[in-house]
């Protein structure tokens, strides 16, 4: 029986691993512990697989960036914890690696932009709600406009998953660090 789950994630190692263009069924199918028959039978095409295989790590990964505050009233907690959920990431370089090579993708094949767009949506409307949040109860007073505010914070998380992806030093403390620092001041977090 060969479980859709284990055969998506297996398939965002490999493009993680290998490229959208490298990777084959073969791969998936030795990583996922399946013939390639069984992969052939719930995906017609290797092009439906890799992009299943995307969409379903864009659904996982934003399902996990709501849940990881979805409660909390402080604004400023609720982006620490967000800031936990995207660097404590026990597969860190992985989910780095996939996004990198999900967005590098995205640029030779038009088919997948939809979904790295709604990854960038996302984040933007999570962080909007932040700000807007930390504004209205006086605990944020932004020092540039809240737009390119949030815009600078979330090129940084691009930047930080870039240089996790490739191997340059940036450990998760490195990265919540620059990350929870650019933002108090973008955001203009008062003093706690």
């Amino acid at each position: 029986m060969v479980d859709r789950e284990d055969v998506l994630r297996a398939a965002a190692r490999v493009l993680a691993e290998r490229g959208l263009d490298a990777a084959r069924l073969r791969d998936v199918a030795r990583a996922a512990g399946v013939s390639i028959g069984a992969l052939q039978h719930h995906f017609e095409t290797r092009d439906e697989l890799f992009r299943e295989a995307f969409e379903w790590s864009i659904e996982q990964l934003i399902a996990r960036w709501r849940a990881s505050a979805a409660d909390e009233p402080d604004p400023w907690r609720r982006f620490e914890l967000l800031v936990q959920a995207l660097t404590g990431d026990p597969e860190l370089e992985r989910r780095c690696a996939t996004w990198t090579e999900f967005c590098a993708s995205a640029a030779r094949h038009p088919g997948l932009r939809d979904g790295v767009r709604s990854v960038h949506e996302e984040w933007l409307t999570l962080l909007t709600g932040i700000v807007e949040d930390g504004v209205i109860q006086g605990d944020f007073v932004p020092v540039l406009p809240v737009d390119t505010a949030i815009a600078s914070v979330a090129a940084l998380v691009d930047g930080c998953d870039m240089a996790v992806a490739a191997g340059g030093g940036m450990t998760p403390e490195r990265y919540a660090d620059l990350l929870l620092g650019t933002a108090r001041a973008m955001f203009g977090v008062r003093a706690r």
